[in-house]
């Protein structure tokens, strides 16, 4: 094994380092990079190619930065002859290593004989009559030889000629002795007289001492900017530290606030249940003690009237007359006892959520204000829908002139929200006229003869036509829990049923329908406002009950199948500017008034998940929530 000078030296760098990046064979005509990173002549060309053959730059493979090219390309780039030396060096040396315990071929004759020694300036092994000739001849009898064995031992170490006297690729009998310091490069005694001629050329001793000096000085200030690139990562490395602990502290207090708040949410929390518990409860005691009572007198009252009715089929005229004042006062005394009647608001309890500093209020009476009032101008809102956002949107305008609109909630309570004008081409809308939103947040909307669904990204998913007379239109559209899809006609006085996709379900006789439907609890809900009626009927078409309400406007539902109708006079020549809204039970009865002389002329009405109510009419849209 070699020991010492070149063996030691090419051992330590190894193979990998005199490999190409791009080929990853041994380095052949290695060519540098402004980079400082080189590659084989070849390589590039190909490089080349691939990126662009006609560019006047190159990009490194390996650090993506650009080279300016010459006229003759990759060819004008500067030879690394450090590494081509260094090539050179570790295949003799290979040569060598490999030798060991076998021939070494002599690389000058053609019988391939024995190699003895080794010509420091061909670097080629010779065997012994190779070595004679090779010393006799005028041309290489100057050259030095060394027997093979004391290269292989490291006594004497190769060393390329490239190191010290690099050829001229024009001429490679000539060695690069000159500096153009014009073209900034090396050049041989016949490039200075052909292509330098009335250049600043120099001795290339006298430009390395230039050189030496001009690096040596840039070597020391990057070695100062070594130092201050090791300082600044020591100290961004200490950042690091202290951020990762400032980071570590800060989610300790994120999460001990976030606890204190939950702990003080879940206080408030436990308080207004245990607040709802405690008037729950004093209102079940209420209602088991009028129900008691009730119940009592109605036992009296059916136990008396089965005694009276007992005693009046026996015809005992007698004894009947003769019981007269007595059963004539007992049933009078019946008769005066009054029910316990209780106030309808006892029923009622709900939570209103408060803002960031209370978690909300109990509300004990169904009592409804006006949150939020909307100026739309001029414009008439003809149909509102909700999102589980509580985003809204309207269809505003007259006759054939409508379009979209859609309020985003804002936190200002100056400016509650912003409207913008959704364009129809946008979702291929063009005639609509009445709005819904399903379940999963799809937008219904009836556009001209069309039923057509679209995405929360106002995406249009599919589309169906309710009605086989392209002469008559659907005038209403109601959708709902099921996402169940309610079409009525009030030229045909029809409703039809679809699924969501819009397959029919079936036809339902809809006598008085108009331009407003609801849907609720499987129950079909409309107004006529000319008959002042208020219609409900099941899926199969069945009436259910019919109430008399003077000049019902529209109508809609909430989630638990309350019904709210807003009135107002109608008329083409005197439209009412203010109208009542009054509240029903599913069963069309206990109608109590929610609002009084609301000041704008309801057209349409729908309420949010948030259970509040819109309504909307001409240049105005209110928001009423209960209190």
């Amino acid at each position: 094994m070699a020991t010492g000078g070149t063996a030691e030296i090419l051992e330590k760098i190894g193979e990998r380092h005199l490999e190409c990046s791009i080929c990853y064979k041994r380095f052949t005509d290695p060519k540098i990079l402004n980079c400082i990173h080189s590659f084989c002549l070849t390589c590039l060309k190909y490089l080349r190619e691939s990126q662009d053959p006609l560019a006047v730059k190159i990009q490194c493979p390996l650090c993506r930065r650009d080279t300016e090219l010459g006229r003759n390309g990759v060819e004008d780039l500067p030879t690394n002859f450090t590494l081509s030396a260094l090539v050179e060096e570790f295949a003799i040396q290979e040569q060598l290593l490999q030798g060991q315990g076998s021939e070494i071929k002599c690389q000058c004759c053609e019988g391939k004989s024995q190699a003895v020694s080794f010509c420091m300036d061909c670097a080629h092994f010779l065997c012994k009559d190779c070595q004679n000739v090779h010393e006799s001849l005028a041309r290489t009898k100057s050259h030095q030889t060394y027997m093979i064995a004391l290269l292989q031992s490291g006594e004497i170490a190769y060393k390329s000629k490239l190191r010290e006297d690099p050829k001229c690729v024009q001429h490679p009998y000539q060695n690069l002795n000159i500096y153009c310091n014009t073209c900034q490069q090396l050049i041989c005694t016949t490039c200075s007289v052909l292509k330098h001629e009335k250049h600043s050329c120099v001795d290339i001793s006298e430009s390395f001492d230039k050189c030496k000096q001009e690096i040596e000085g840039l070597l020391a200030d990057a070695v100062k900017k070594k130092t201050e690139l090791k300082k600044t990562k020591k100290n961004i490395s200490k950042a690091h530290k202290k951020l990762d602990t400032m980071f570590e502290a800060t989610n300790k207090k994120i999460s001990q606030k976030a606890d204190k708040e939950v702990a003080r949410i879940r206080e408030m929390e436990q308080k207004l249940k245990q607040e709802a518990k405690e008037i729950y409860q004093d209102r079940v005691k209420t209602l088991q003690t009028a129900e008691d009572t009730n119940n009592t007198q109605l036992n009296v009252a059916e136990l008396t009237l089965d005694e009276m009715n007992q005693l009046l089929a026996q015809e005992i005229k007698a004894e009947i007359l003769d019981l007269k004042q007595k059963l004539v006062q007992y049933l009078q005394g019946i008769l005066k006892e009054e029910p316990i009647y209780l106030p309808e608001k006892l029923h009622f309890i709900d939570f209103h959520e408060g803002d960031a500093n209370s978690l909300g209020q109990l509300v004990l009476e169904d009592t409804w204000i006006l949150a939020t009032e909307l100026d739309c101008g001029n414009s008439r809102i003809n149909s509102v829908a909700s999102f589980s956002d509580n985003d809204i949107v309207t269809i505003n305008g007259r006759y054939m002139h409508k379009h979209l609109l859609a309020y985003v909630p804002t936190n200002n309570p100056k400016v509650p929200f912003v409207s913008h004008k959704l364009p129809g081409k946008l979702f291929d809308v063009k005639h609509p006229h009445k709005v819904a939103v399903n379940s999963v947040d799809h937008l219904i909307v009836l556009d001209g003869p069309a039923v057509k669904t679209f995405s929360r990204e106002y995406q249009l998913l599919h589309q169906f036509q309710p009605g086989t007379d392209l002469y008559i239109e659907p005038t209403c559209l109601a959708v709902d829990e099921d996402n169940l899809i309610a079409v009525g006609f009030k030229a045909r006085e029809e409703i039809s049923l679809h699924n969501s996709d819009g397959t029919l379900i079936r036809k339902l006789p809809a006598p008085m329908i108009g331009d407003q439907l609801a849907v609720s609890n499987k129950r079909l809900v409309y107004v006529n406002n000319t008959e002042s009626r208020l219609i409900c009927k099941d899926y199969n078409g069945e009436d259910l009950f019919y109430e008399e309400i003077r000049h019902p406007r529209t109508v809609c539902c909430d989630i638990h199948g309350n019904i709210y109708v807003a009135t107002g006079e109608h008329s083409l020549m005197n439209r009412s500017q203010t109208g009542d809204i009054y509240q029903l039970n599913p069963e069309g009865k206990n109608m109590k008034c929610v609002k009084t002389k609301c000041n704008l002329c309801p057209v349409t009405m729908a309420t949010t998940p948030a259970g509040n109510l819109v309504v909307g009419g001409t240049s105005k849209l209110h928001i009423y929530r209960r209190i």
